[in-house]
């Protein structure tokens, strides 16, 4: 069997994540705050017993991964740190039943379904590894670009740049004004909208993240950019069309 340091390879080269904890359940929370401490570049930072604590914690350690129970998820509190340009990666927290019966609309990277084991938990943090090695997490808005990894190199991108994103299973393409060919990266669309700012990109369809910015028509439930022509997905078109009204 692999040791730790084996199992989280090209880890250690993103530095130390801090983490913080939302559970209410002490028991709960002293064996996540044991799989933080047992596991390389991971920092526990705190635990709070309700979201109403959660920013003071996020923003005082600039948390990046929070590990928040599904029983406790709110929203406000995290359209709120996005608001002052923190994005931390959400780990939800829930038994099966929880996780099929509780819908969020909050950004949620993964699960980690109780009761809660090591192995569960590496691999959740393996995942977390995968996604911040193809992009380079930047989590504050006055950052205006990311670094994008893509193939041998890393391409530094403005946000302004970006036309849209296309999504292709674990792959997202970026089109970006004055490249030809868009950018590939390993990392699925999902994944990947949690580098953009939210007030200035809006997901659109299951494979469409479009910029609000670089949108020139919209016609017949379709968006026009430049010579592309973008579908708007049915569960997407409530959230879409009441964004363009609040522009118009």
């Amino acid at each position: 069997m692999l040791d730790l340091h084996q199992q989280m390879k090209g880890f250690p080269l993103m530095g130390v994540l801090n983490c913080v904890v939302v559970e209410d359940n002490n028991k709960q929370s002293a064996l996540l705050k044991e799989y933080i401490a047992k596991t390389p570049k991971l920092s526990f930072s705190g635990k709070c017993g309700s979201a109403a604590d959660l920013y003071p914690l996020v923003t005082q350690h600039r948390a990046d991964i929070i590990f928040w129970d599904i029983r406790l998820l709110d929203n406000r509190v995290m359209l709120r740190l996005r608001e002052s340009g923190y994005y931390p990666i959400v780990i939800c927290i829930a038994d099966k039943q929880e996780k099929e019966e509780k819908e969020t609309d909050m950004d949620v990277f993964s699960y980690l379904v109780r009761p809660l084991s090591y192995e569960r938990f590496l691999s959740t943090i393996n995942k977390i590894r995968d996604y911040l090695s193809s992009t380079i997490y930047i989590h504050h808005r006055n950052n205006r670009f990311v670094f994008i990894k893509s193939e041998y190199k890393i391409i530094k991108v403005k946000f302004e740049d970006i036309l849209f994103c296309e999504g292709m299973k674990d792959y997202t393409q970026i089109y970006v004004r004055g490249r030809a060919e868009p950018i590939l990266t390993l990392s699925n669309l999902k994944s990947f909208s949690y580098k953009l700012p939210p007030d200035e990109f809006i997901r659109v369809h299951r494979s469409f993240i479009v910029s609000l910015t670089h949108i020139d028509s919209i016609a017949r439930n379709e968006i026009y950019i430049g010579k592309k022509i973008i579908p708007i997905g049915d569960s997407f078109k409530d959230d879409f069309y009441q964004i363009i009204e609040m522009n118009s």
